[in-house]
């Protein structure tokens, strides 16, 4: 007797599946780039001054 179930293909890869994992990917590898330079920056110096020698801003 045969049987009318259909036969099983091997799954390819969806074209919008890979788009989307690839966005999640590259959103989650910014992020990643982001927090290492955020955290790595070197402290800016403590001081009272202001680094700017326009007359126009003469700091404080």
């Amino acid at each position: 007797m045969t049987t009318l179930a259909p036969k099983a293909r091997p799954k390819r890869p969806n074209l919008e599946r890979q788009a989307i994992v690839f966005t999640i990917g590259l959103y989650l590898f910014i992020c990643a780039g982001l927090l290492i330079v955020h955290y790595a920056a070197p402290v800016p110096p403590v001081g009272g001054g202001s680094s700017s020698t326009s007359p126009f801003n003469p700091g404080s």
